[in-house]
């Protein structure tokens, strides 16, 4: 055997004892998260941090892009564009029964929920002189609702359905984002715009500090809209994260969905039993970087769902539910 063959092959016997995972070997997971500076985003640099810091051992990395949010993440990952993703619980649900932006590619049955991250809530932000108070005060108003095919737009009319009005009733109903949106209220052309969002938002915070002339408007949800969406859940905005705001009130009622880590069943169960153990291992971290996650239980104290509405556990976080008895 030749000289170089004879020491190709000792580096190769050293690496594999040393239990090294092979370059070659190495398992790329690319994750969609959200706008950058926005809280899927830094969750993705997060979970790609922590994983990525073991990878030499599991073999597994993440590569995290950004994009426009729950729909876009939800069709790469039927597609295979993405092997994780975030996506709001409703956007789940659309896609799994083949409503809302899925209307016409019908049910995916490929998506699998893995945990539970933090709740988002429907936010609208509301000039102070528009006198904009509820929902139904939104009548004859100029509204940005979000764009096209987003969860924050889907949200927005929900909001107007409860309260009777369709976008025709608004004075302007506007296809922008909560950046945008910012923009035209500061230059006085808007008086309110919706923002789905963990809560404490920076972004929000900054906004509502620096105009100085907003305030974020009650959309209590009824017992019936509850009832008809299980995806919603009642949840309070807290004014003491937002001292720039004009309210004056302890907390703005609203309502939230619940924020999944998502992936689909072409990703091999080993993978995703990895990724979640570590997640949920540096669950300390996610919190310490992400306040919304302040609240997420931890596996010891989970409680699990019946996903049968929204998408069934991947079968890698069966396994680890397995492992520690829930199940």
């Amino acid at each position: 055997m030749p000289r170089m063959a004879k020491v190709l092959l000792v580096l190769v016997v050293f690496v594999f004892a040393l239990g090294v995972t092979p370059v070659s070997a190495m398992t790329t997971l690319v994750m969609g998260t959200g706008k950058p500076g926005g809280n899927y985003y830094t969750f993705g640099k997060v979970l790609a941090e922590v994983v990525n810091e073991e990878s030499a051992e599991s073999g597994i990395r993440i590569k995290v892009v950004a994009s426009e949010g729950s729909v876009e993440n939800l069709k790469g990952l039927e597609s295979g564009k993405y092997q994780l993703a975030l996506a709001q619980a409703d956007m789940v649900f659309f896609a799994t029964t083949g409503r809302g932006p899925w209307k016409k590619a019908g049910s995916q049955e490929k998506l699998r929920s893995i945990y539970e991250v933090y709740t988002e809530a429907v936010t609208c932000v509301a000039t102070e002189a528009s006198g904009i108070r509820s929902g139904k005060d939104l009548k004859d108003k100029r509204v940005a609702l979000g764009t096209k095919g987003s969860g924050t737009r889907t949200n927005a009319l929900e909001v107007l359905k409860y309260n009777l009005l369709r976008p025709s009733d608004l004075g302007q109903a506007l296809d922008v984002g909560p950046i945008q949106a910012e923009r035209l209220m500061y230059q006085g052309k808007l008086d309110a715009f919706f923002y789905t969002i963990g809560h404490p938002n920076p972004t929000l915070q900054k906004f509502l500090e620096y105009y100085g002339k907003a305030r974020l408007v009650a959309l209590p949800p009824s017992p019936g809209m509850l009832l008809q969406n299980p995806y919603f859940v009642e949840y309070p905005i807290w004014i003491s994260d937002y001292p720039g705001t004009h309210n004056k009130e302890g907390k703005v009622p609203t309502f939230g969905i619940e924020a999944y880590l998502m992936s689909s069943n072409k990703v091999p169960a080993k993978v995703i039993y990895e990724v979640a153990r570590l997640f949920l291992a540096n669950l300390d971290v996610f919190k310490s970087r992400l306040k919304v996650m302040l609240e997420v239980k931890p596996l010891e104290r989970y409680k699990i769902k019946d996903n049968a509405w929204i998408a069934p556990y991947h079968e890698g976080m069966l396994k680890l539910f397995k492992g520690v008895g829930l199940i």
